[in-house]
């Protein structure tokens, strides 16, 4: 038992040294060894290279380039980890930099967060290296390789593209030396930051996301009276009151909605301030100040499940800017908002169509 105990104790140590001297080792071979083998002009198809430094996954599908892409396919991008770190240090690609290009194909089109490009199967594979050694006729040095094979299984090794066939279009559109590093802000953050600078770990970033179409570009007047609220709060408690079904001027019958609110397609039903009704009336050219429009939302069960809301917040019309645009999605919770504000591009662009002002609804009600 007691020598058992010494045996344990003995390969412990033995397995913590033989660890930290292959961490060692692993990082002295990391000063200048080289990722990948060419012989006879052919490269050997690169392995591993998942534990590289991730790029991106660029995508130009063809339903955004006519269905003729000439990439159709996303290319999850890897190079090698010390011609990063010599990015970093010197900005510049050194002689035995490597890029693997991993192709997948486009997957599904939906998911549960929404309408997008999701990737489906892995279905091919490409490299670019820049090797003096190698290609010293070639612009930069760098040459072009596929190792996809239509009928499925990888090529073991590839010979390089002709120059006119990938380094012509690199050498006039490629943001460093050959490399689209414009594409790819992993490659710009890190150009020349220093070899003891981690870009991730940096805090600092632009903004968050693009302005999202349903946010608010014009600011909504304060303390306006116009019979009905524009303060969030506020406005839901007076749709959740229902003082709006005292609007004279309402549909009689819910209808199938035409417009995105919740979904095409689902009931709605439309109630009318008498002011907008009245310029309705003399069919308007724009409609004045307190112009509003209530509408109610409905499930395919025919429950109430929000409200759409516009509103006119001054005289003119300014673009869709002079209306508040409002739509919640639940009678329940007051933050279900897909849309408050004035100037919204969602509903400006739908409305814009609209012959009086903004009003897409057929008048006279039904």
């Amino acid at each position: 038992m007691k020598n058992n105990f010494y045996k344990i104790l003995i390969l412990t140590g033995l397995l913590s040294f033989t660890s930290c001297k292959n961490a060692n080792k692993s990082n002295k071979e990391y000063k200048n060894p080289t990722f990948f083998s060419i012989n006879e002009g052919q490269l050997t198809r690169p392995t591993d290279y998942r534990s590289w430094v991730y790029v991106g996954s660029p995508l130009t599908p063809n339903d955004l380039n006519n269905g003729k892409a000439a990439f159709p396919e996303f290319h999850n991008v890897y190079i090698d980890p010390v011609s990063y770190e010599h990015w970093k240090e010197k900005g510049e690609w050194r002689e035995g930099t490597i890029l693997v290009k991993e192709l997948v194909s486009v997957g599904t089109k939906s998911a549960a967060s929404g309408n997008g490009y999701f990737m489906g199967e892995f279905i091919g594979l490409e490299a670019t290296v820049k090797s003096k050694e190698h290609f010293p006729h070639e612009p930069g040095n760098w040459a072009y390789f596929s190792f996809t094979n239509p009928e499925g299984d990888l090529k073991s090794d590839a010979r390089a593209f002709e120059t006119n066939q990938c380094n012509s279009c690199h050498e006039a559109n490629a943001g460093d030396d050959f490399v689209f590093t414009q594409h790819y802000p992993v490659l710009a953050v890190a150009n020349s930051v220093g070899k003891d600078v981690i870009p991730e770990n940096d805090p600092e970033r632009t903004a968050s996301s693009p302005p999202s179409i349903w946010d608010p570009t014009a600011p909504t007047p304060e303390n306006l009276d116009i019979g009905i609220p524009l303060d969030k709060s506020e406005l839901f408690a007076y749709l959740s009151s229902k003082k709006y079904r005292s609007f004279k001027t309402q549909e009689k019958e819910k209808h199938p909605s035409a417009g995105p609110h919740t979904k095409i397609g689902l009931p709605v039903k439309v109630f009318m301030n008498d002011i907008i009704a009245g310029s309705l009336d003399a069919n308007n050219a724009e409609h004045p100040m307190g112009s509003t429009i209530v509408k109610e939302m409905f499930n395919a069960d025919g429950d109430l499940a929000g409200w759409a809301v516009m509103a006119k917040t001054q005289e003119k019309t300014a673009e869709g800017n002079g209306w508040f645009w409002y739509e919640v999605t639940s009678v329940e919770d007051e933050n279900s908002i897909a849309a408050m504000g004035n100037g919204v591009i969602g509903c400006i662009s739908c409305h814009n169509i609209a012959s009086k002002d903004m009003v897409r609804t057929a008048y006279p009600l039904k």
